[in-house]
């Protein structure tokens, strides 16, 4: 994949050229049509997705609880935490994702300084409102 396409996703934007071209040799692309669910609440997480261009929401225990769009991630605190889905990701219009295996996702994590304490700091906004 080219490197190009990670640096407009917010969890990619301060890595150094060369960090992004590791991230993008994990990297591949996947296409989903309107109303495929892309993630299940409850099943283990193999994998992290960026959207590049589209739309999804997220549904918990059957209610909408967020709409994501272009830049967004999903699958974060699954991949690092070898964990089970906490919601489900349906897309609502044609959507392109770039996904990184959950392996490559976690040692990219550790091994990026700048990856792993943006990523920490989404998990740390998307769990907040789970805890209270």
């Amino acid at each position: 994949m080219n490197p190009a396409r990670l640096k407009p996703i917010p969890v990619f934007a301060g890595l150094s050229k060369r960090e992004l071209k590791r991230v993008a040799e994990c990297a591949e692309e996947m296409h989903v049509d309107a109303g495929e669910t892309m993630l299940y609440e409850g099943r283990y997480a193999f994998e992290f997705f960026a959207i590049e261009e589209g739309a999804a929401e997220v549904v918990r225990d059957g209610r909408h609880v967020a709409d994501l769009g272009p830049g967004d991630v999903m699958g974060e605190i699954g991949a690092l935490t070898h964990g089970q889905r906490d919601g489900s990701v349906i897309a609502k219009a044609p959507t392109t994702v770039i996904f990184i295996r959950a392996q490559d996702f976690r040692h990219f994590a550790e091994e990026l300084p700048a990856l792993g304490e943006e990523i920490r700091r989404v998990v740390d906004e998307r769990t907040r409102p789970l805890a209270g």
